[in-house]
């Protein structure tokens, strides 16, 4: 009995000091990690390690095993640059020399100052995420965006465009301005209304609906050579503070 007691505290013991002495990336998200990143969904596998000593930097092997198994199985399962958070390890059977454990942890985005990067997408969604980040990735979040104007050979694909890009603007915490206010104002404004203007006007368009920063861009080129080129443009001093140019 008193063998059976022994093992048992030993074990728990040793699960404590997994939790305790985890290093730093085996934490959970804090408040402001939470902001900057997108859980997408849980990972969980089990394992066998050794535990032939027990110290602290057993525990530490063991949350590091735990990690290199649930990122793999993070990788196969999702796309992107993801990571494994929020990781727990629970002895399931076993001794010292053979034990089985249980991992599981939330699989994340990995983010560019607070951004959702999605750098390894294929096609158009690809070419999108990476060409947003792109142009903004200077542009404080919160700033008010406005996508003056975007050119293609038809208006579907413009539509399509300035939908994508609005999507992703939104969920990475830029305020979006609506583009009927947009349209409306080049109404009231006599501004053109369709097609690609010049800097100057694409600014004033800007100013005249709250615009910290405008966005311009086109698609030009054909077949598989086509390309989205995008600019953003200070509203305070027409200087350009980003650009993005992607293959589709």
């Amino acid at each position: 009995m008193r063998k059976i007691v022994s093992k048992t505290v030993l074990w728990i013991l040793f699960i404590s000091c997994t939790s305790a002495k985890a290093p730093t990336l085996y934490k959970p998200l804090t408040e402001t990690e939470v902001q900057n990143f997108t859980v997408l969904g849980v990972v969980q596998t089990n394992f066998k390690a050794n535990n032939e000593a027990r110290s602290s930097t057993v525990s530490m092997t063991i949350m590091e095993q735990a990690y290199m198994r649930l990122l793999n199985e993070a990788s196969r399962q999702y796309q992107g640059n993801v990571d494994v958070r929020d990781i727990t390890a629970v002895h399931i059977s076993g001794n010292n020399d053979s034990a089985e454990w249980m991992a599981k942890g939330n699989v994340v985005v990995l983010t560019s100052g607070g951004r959702i990067v999605n750098t390894t997408a294929t096609g158009v969604e690809g070419a999108l995420a990476r060409a947003a980040d792109e142009t903004l990735k200077n542009v404080p979040q919160r700033s008010r965006i406005a996508i003056v104007y975007i050119t293609a050979q038809d208006r579907s694909t413009t539509d399509y465009i300035s939908g994508e890009l609005e999507y992703i603007w939104v969920n990475n915490g830029y305020i979006i301005t609506d583009r009927s206010q947009l349209d409306r104002l080049r109404r009231e404004q006599d501004f053109q209304l369709s097609g690609e203007i010049d800097d100057a006007t694409a600014v004033s368009i800007g100013k005249f609906a709250g615009a910290d920063i405008i966005v311009t861009g086109r698609v030009d080129g054909e077949g598989n050579l086509q390309r989205l080129r995008l600019r953003a443009l200070d509203t305070q001093t027409a200087q350009v503070v980003g650009v993005a140019s992607e293959r589709l």
